[in-house]
């Protein structure tokens, strides 16, 4: 019967043939000789015999692996979680440092739902998620506007609590119940869609947006400019069409009050109120707006 020979030793010293026929005695020698290599090397140089391509083809290889592979997220900036070991006064104040938070990390947190509330009507729950999560649809509008989701079904979400017992003592704090993302996070790289939640305008851009519209008298390309540089990086992303939103927005509660007012004075309920019609005295909107 022929001698069983070990995989390693025929790696290590192959077969040769002389023109003769006759085999050489190499593969004879002591196996204790032959061993004396560690396995790993000879397998390493197995595998490695048949990587050994033309660069043409090795190119066209890596293409096409490129090609058929998925593309998978790059957690650059980790999308870690809010911390969960600090105490809040109010919600807003919770919620503006989740919001800050999140937003170094490359995403945004929306409001869910609200639950519990107390005697007086205050909710003593939020629940939150990332603004990724949920299902996506594909719009089936022939129109001129093709907007599509931005939705992954991200399961990450989170909660914010009031609670009266110790140690928290009536106060809020972050319980997230699920911490991972299916998405990549935003980097501001130039081209990225940028979240609406980070375009949108709060009450401090809107009480500056209001002063410096009226009193300074500044064009939309001046308060789009403005409002980005007085802010710092809060606001680095808001666009034009944002500035004129929040500005069209005031202008429609301006109106909506000054209506209000006058019907408060006595207007006939079957007459049809508009700001032309009113007062100067209870129209501020129409003043303040006529360069808009």
């Amino acid at each position: 019967m022929a001698q069983q020979v070990p995989y390693t030793q025929l790696s290590l010293a192959p077969t040769q043939q002389t023109q003769g026929g006759q085999q050489m005695r190499q593969h004879q020698q002591p196996l204790h000789h032959q061993q004396q290599q560690p396995q790993y090397q000879t397998l390493q140089q197995h595998l490695q015999q048949p990587q050994q391509l033309q660069p043409q083809q090795t190119q066209q290889q890596q293409l096409q692996q490129q090609q058929q592979e998925p593309a998978r997220p790059n957690f650059q900036i980790a999308l870690l979680p809010p911390p969960q070991d600090r105490l809040y006064p109010t919600f807003d104040a919770l919620l503006t440092d989740v919001k800050t938070f999140t937003r170094s990390q490359g995403y945004a947190v929306v409001i869910v739902s609200s639950l519990n509330r107390d005697p007086q009507g205050n909710y003593r729950r939020y629940n939150l998620c990332c603004s990724k999560g949920g299902k996506s649809y594909t719009s089936h509008s022939k129109g001129i506007r093709q907007a599509r989701s931005t939705k992954t079904g991200c399961p990450m979400r989170l909660k914010a609590v009031q609670e009266k017992a110790y140690p928290y003592e009536d106060k809020w704090h972050v319980v997230v119940q699920c911490a991972e993302h299916n998405h990549e996070p935003f980097t501001g790289e130039p081209g990225a869609n940028v979240p609406s939640q980070f375009r949108k305008i709060e009450q401090d851009g809107i009480r500056w947006l209001m002063i410096m519209h009226r009193e300074a008298q500044c064009t939309l390309r001046q308060l789009t400019i403005g409002i980005r540089i007085s802010f710092g990086d809060k606001y680095q992303y808001v666009k034009k069409g944002d500035v004129r939103n929040a500005l069209a927005k005031i202008k429609r509660e301006e109106e909506r009050k000054a209506a209000a007012e006058a019907a408060a004075q006595g207007l006939p309920e079957n007459s049809t109120y508009t700001a032309a019609a009113a007062p100067a005295s209870t129209t501020p909107a129409s003043s303040a707006f006529a360069a808009y």
